[in-house]
């Protein structure tokens, strides 16, 4: 399985890569693999497959020297996934598949991910590299019946969802099927993950993102797919109901969850996010998962997300379960009416409210996230929502709290599949890219993140949303300032790189293409307290090791 980076030759290009990712663990080349990847590699495993992980896009990174052709070289199988699960991904995907084949001529290549799902007819009619796309989510079994196939055993026409290459070269599309009891298959096993890296003495290739060996998270999901509809998602409920042949979310067991949390503690003993709401799937999901969570002695810091804000009793049942929690939300703007066009329709007293809630049931940091270019938003509103943000900084972030905001254009791409992207006339959007092709060329001729947008709203032009970005994040490191989150020294140091970034780049003082461009030592990360175990002690020493290597030998490519 292998994770390319955003644009495969970064590193011999000069990017201007923006704030395209300051508000992700992911650096500007998006180097963070799906995390079903790690449920993949559990379940081959599992079923007596060789399997591996290789996250190119992390290696690259590493070093300057590394060789991505001789590295792939070196790489013996029969069979090599390729994850595009996001757009920003296809010029990396399409590149390193074609060096696979180079280098492996009689190896198979499989496609998987929303993206590769939504464009599958135009990837099979036009890159011949490509030999299969595994269609929609929870692909488990299908990818291990497939590896069976490729070595002999099954039919490809048995393989639900896949689409292949006939006997006279004509392509075949499988009916995308699902059963509910594929996602009973899921597990993220941090212990699989780790004998791997030792057994194919490949630690780097398996961490999800870089900086992981620094301070490792673990992370967990409690459902695939969402109740939800943001216009510019492709994992939304239109884009799963339109476009992966189920109505989503399918929903894990509280039981199932846990369990793999106490993996994480025991191998990690590291902090963990939950990807998706507990508290929108109930009372009762949630109290079976905190029952399973004392039950089994898991005390771990931990990073919620919600779509809605908690109320009291949740919240009071989460602090008691885990004491060291942590909570994010994406209101998306402090105006309501804008926020209620694009997400979901709550007020800003609800949002208050639950941030007064968390503070006094001992929340330890709780952060919010805005976004630029939406439906219904003028650049009046984007400066709005910013000096709103620094009220709730002002008011909040004090008393043994840590509040944040954070506020990012969506960029680069809006997501095949989202309402915004099917309905665009309907919701207000021009969009500029529509083929797969399209996107490869915008990433293979662009150089900034300004070039990479593929759409303006009837509300805000292309430049518009490029200059609201800038002035708005000008702002808010001003605000972070003031509200002392960031250094005095810090904030003029991220206000300059912005205002020599948005002059053209002189004196543009970062680490170019791994940085950030505001968020630059990721504020995002909500824990650093990590419990001792045989591999969290393996990648303590890992990582002095990495650093003196990389100090002895200068550093990384500047």
């Amino acid at each position: 399985m292998i994770h390319p980076p955003s644009i495969y030759d970064f590193r011999f290009k000069d990017i201007r890569s923006g704030p395209i990712s300051d508000v992700i663990p992911s650096t500007p080349v998006f180097e963070m693999y799906p995390i079903g990847f790690v449920s993949m590699l559990n379940y081959l495993i599992s079923n007596g497959f060789n399997a591996r992980i290789s996250n190119l896009a992390v290696l690259m990174l590493h070093s300057a020297k590394f060789n991505v052709e001789k590295y792939i070289s070196r790489l013996d199988s029969d069979l090599f996934g390729i994850s595009l699960h996001w757009l920003p991904h296809v010029h990396g995907a399409i590149n390193i598949a074609r060096i696979i084949k180079k280098e492996h001529p009689d190896s198979k290549i499989v496609l998987g991910g929303f993206s590769s799902s939504y464009f599958k007819e135009e990837i099979m009619h036009n890159y011949p590299e490509i030999d299969f796309i595994l269609s929609g989510d929870l692909q488990e079994k299908n990818t291990a019946d497939l590896a069976d196939v490729v070595q002999g055993h099954g039919r490809l026409e048995d393989i639900p969802s896949l689409s292949y290459r006939g006997d006279n070269a004509g392509i075949k599309f499988n009916p995308v099927r699902w059963n509910s009891g594929d996602i009973d298959r899921v597990f993220l096993n941090y212990e699989v993950l780790m004998k791997n890296s030792l057994k194919y003495h490949d630690i780097v290739a398996h961490t999800p993102y870089d900086g992981w060996l620094n301070n490792p998270q673990g992370f967990t999901v409690i459902e695939h797919g969402c109740s939800l509809n943001c216009g510019f998602c492709g994992g939304s409920n239109f884009a799963f109901r339109g476009q992966y042949g189920y109505a989503s979310p399918l929903i894990r067991k509280p039981e199932r969850v846990a369990e793999e949390i106490e993996l994480i503690q025991e191998v990690l003993g590291a902090p963990f996010f939950i990807a998706g709401d507990l508290n929108n799937l109930g009372e009762a999901y949630y109290e079976t998962f905190f029952s399973e969570i004392k039950q089994r002695g898991i005390d771990l810091p931990i990073l919620t997300e919600y779509f809605m804000p908690p109320n009291e009793k949740f919240i009071a049942s989460l602090s008691k379960a885990l004491p060291d929690f942590a909570m994010e939300m994406s209101p998306e703007s402090m105006d309501e009416k804008i926020r209620g066009a694009n997400r979901s329709l709550y007020s800003n007293l609800e949002l208050e409210k639950s941030l007064e809630i968390a503070k006094s049931h001992g929340c330890k940091k709780f952060d919010l996230y805005f976004s630029i270019g939406l439906r219904e938003q003028k650049s009046d509103d984007v400066i709005s929502t910013v000096r709103s943000a620094g009220q709730i900084l002002e008011k909040y972030n004090r008393d043994g709290m840590s509040t944040d905001c954070f506020i990012s254009p969506i960029s680069p791409f809006v997501d095949p599949g989202s309402l915004w992207f099917e309905q665009s006339e309907r919701q207000g959007f021009i969009i500029t890219a529509r083929k797969l092709s399209d996107f490869y060329d915008i990433l293979d001729r662009g150089r900034s993140w300004e070039d990479y947008l593929n759409y303006h709203t009837i509300w805000m032009s292309k430049k518009e949303i490029i200059d609201s970005t800038y002035e708005a994040e000008i702002e808010m490191t001003r605000i972070r300032q003031k509200a002392g989150i960031i250094s005095t020294d810090r904030a003029e140091h991220i206000i300059s790189n912005v205002t020599n970034y948005l002059q053209g780049g002189v004196g543009y003082h970062s680490r170019g293409r791994e940085s950030h461009l505001t968020y630059m030592k990721k504020d995002i990360e909500w824990s650093r307290k990590h419990q001792l175990s045989p591999y969290s002690f393996l990648i303590f020493l890992y990582s002095k090791y990495n650093a003196l290597r990389k100090d002895i030998g200068g550093g990384r490519e500047k």
